[in-house]
């Protein structure tokens, strides 16, 4: 692991590798240096949107945490970015966990880090599967999500109470394309792919949330593109994600931490709401006033301190 970059004369950063499940998963270390503030060894994984890659969102969560003095790593789930998998861009909830808890592994044998201080973050549908993955992997001793989503929910139903609220009948279709793409891809035969996010912000419908005009316009637009960062995942991924629920059995999380946070405006605030019911002290909720899901993906500035409080409290007291 060579020496990549320095950012800020505050922390080093390395590509580095680690493995998932016999698939090679690719991460930025950064490690805090003087004048950072001494953290006593407590180190983050922040795992990605959906859709998302490493130099994105989580990318720009994980720099600013090492400045103020966490080792974090951010990786490329598998089957996208850097990271190896076929077919490319499949979104697997299974596999997402367990990138995530192969992070914490990966942490728990560096020299810089101290095991017992290990905590997640997860961008949108990684809120989800942070949440999960800490319900039963008790290494992970503090949670929390940013503008999370259970990407099985949105799978099933859309997005409720919007024009993109989806009726059942819907997922039945999705499924049966599934299947079919499923067969396609076995022969070799161009099987189907959906977008992320719109393409173009402009084809959104004036009716539907917030949530798609934006996504597209941090996505495919200068704002926030990347080039490995594709919006496109394999048909047959619905049905990994239809029957995962990332937040069922949030009850599991405690007495370790959780936090929340979503924007006012948001679309996705509910997600964040059900994480909360569900799981026991200590929780907390937070709420940004006037912002909406995106927002939140390059504007940091209301929700950086408090996470800088939250893990100081929980990770590095």
């Amino acid at each position: 692991m060579s020496l990549s970059a320095f950012d800020g004369n505050m922390t080093t950063e390395r590509t580095v590798y680690f493995s998932s499940r016999g698939l090679q998963v690719v991460g930025i270390l950064r490690v805090p240096k003087s004048p950072a503030p001494d953290r006593k060894g407590a180190a983050i994984v922040v795992s990605h949107p959906g859709g998302g890659v490493k130099e994105q969102t989580a990318g720009l969560y994980a720099r600013l945490l090492a400045k103020k003095g966490f080792i974090t790593l951010a990786f490329d789930a598998a089957y996208q970015g850097e990271s190896s998998g076929e077919p490319r861009g499949l979104e697997d909830p299974s596999q997402r966990v367990e990138d995530i808890k192969s992070a914490v592994t990966y942490l728990s044998l560096l020299s810089e880090v101290d095991p017992e201080r290990i905590a997640a973050l997860g961008l949108c549908a990684s809120g989800g599967y942070v949440n999960f993955a800490a319900q039963t992997d008790l290494r992970i001793k503090a949670v929390a999500g940013v503008s999370s989503v259970d990407f099985g929910s949105m799978i099933r139903e859309g997005v409720k109470n919007t024009a993109a609220e989806a009726p059942a009948s819907a997922l039945a279709d999705t499924l049966a394309g599934a299947a079919k793409a499923r067969l396609a891809e076995a022969k070799g035969e161009e099987y189907g792919q959906l977008p992320f996010a719109p393409d173009d912000p402009k084809t959104v419908p004036e009716a539907f949330p917030t949530l798609y005009k934006e996504a597209a316009d941090y996505y495919r637009t200068p704002r926030g593109s990347h080039c490995r960062s594709t919006n496109r995942f394999p048909l047959r991924s619905t049905d990994l994600l239809a029957n995962f629920d990332a937040f069922a059995f949030n009850r599991f999380i405690s007495p370790r931490p959780l936090l929340m946070i979503s924007g006012t405006d948001a679309d996705t605030k509910y997600f964040s709401e059900i994480a909360i019911e569900n799981a026991q002290e200590p929780k907390e909720l937070f709420l940004v006033p006037g912002k909406s899901h995106i927002d939140l993906y390059d504007d940091p500035s209301a929700v950086l301190p408090k996470l800088v409080e939250f893990y100081a409290n929980s990770v590095s007291a």
